[in-house]
């Protein structure tokens, strides 16, 4: 069994820390989340890079990732996927890998109030995000 990851207490808001002890600590569903989130982003910086980038802007609705995930959802086990929760896990995932926020992650508003989030990709958010899952 893996030891807790200490995370130093004021660099992360408090209502996220316990996310990123869950993802730290590789617990079913918010890792997967984590994981699905950092796969996806690969894959699209990977193409990006065969076109010329060297960075892209990657964005996430909470409500499209659940509508992904659903099959995790209605598994029992796994209720605590909720919209709510993917959100704070997206946040938590940004912030436990000390990403900057406003530079490279940034969250943005629906006419109807839903949250988006945007990440800057490039290799030096890559690396800092899969240093998280590691």
């Amino acid at each position: 069994m893996r030891g807790i990851t200490k995370v130093p207490i004021g660099e992360i808001p408090i209502p996220l820390i316990n996310y990123v002890y869950l993802i730290k600590n590789r617990k079913s569903p918010f890792y997967e989340v984590a994981q699905l989130l950092l796969k996806d982003m690969e894959f699209h910086y990977r193409r990006a890079l065969t076109d010329g980038q060297s960075e892209i802007v990657y964005a996430i609705n909470p409500r499209v990732l659940a509508d992904e995930l659903e099959i995790l959802v209605q598994n029992g086990k796994n209720k605590k996927l909720t919209n709510i929760n993917i959100c704070r896990t997206i946040r938590a995932f940004c912030c436990g890998s000390k990403l900057k926020k406003g530079e490279d992650f940034w969250v943005s508003t629906t006419s109807g109030g839903r949250k988006n989030y945007h990440i800057n990709v490039n290799q030096r958010t890559l690396n800092s995000l899969s240093k998280m899952l590691l």
